[in-house]
């Protein structure tokens, strides 16, 4: 299989195969969906991170920012994209500890 925004080899089969009974199919559709809207433009702001909670099944798309970053203009719209077709998506914000 072959995508521009993943490198397969660095996936371990069995994380993919977790991600995808976790993450639900409409999902994965939105975030398809949005990219396919604008690929030249869409491709940039994804959220940094995935965690997934084998536990509980669940999952979470995370944006990190760091001491004096900002949310982008392409991060904000992905952002209200997934929150309005209900993904979970949040924004972490890192500090120096004093």
């Amino acid at each position: 299989m072959r995508c521009s925004f993943l490198h397969w080899p660095s996936l371990p089969e069995e994380l993919v195969e977790l991600a995808l009974g976790i993450i639900p199919a409409a999902h994965l559709e939105a975030v398809f969906r949005h990219l396919l809207l604008d690929l030249r433009h869409h491709r940039k702001g994804m959220p940094d991170l995935i965690e997934l909670n084998a536990k509980t099944g669940s999952y979470r798309l995370i944006e990190v920012k760091g001491p004096g970053d900002r949310l982008q203009d392409h991060q904000t719209l992905w952002i209200r994209a997934m929150q309005a077709r209900g993904l979970p998506v949040s924004v972490c914000r890192v500090h120096w500890q004093a």
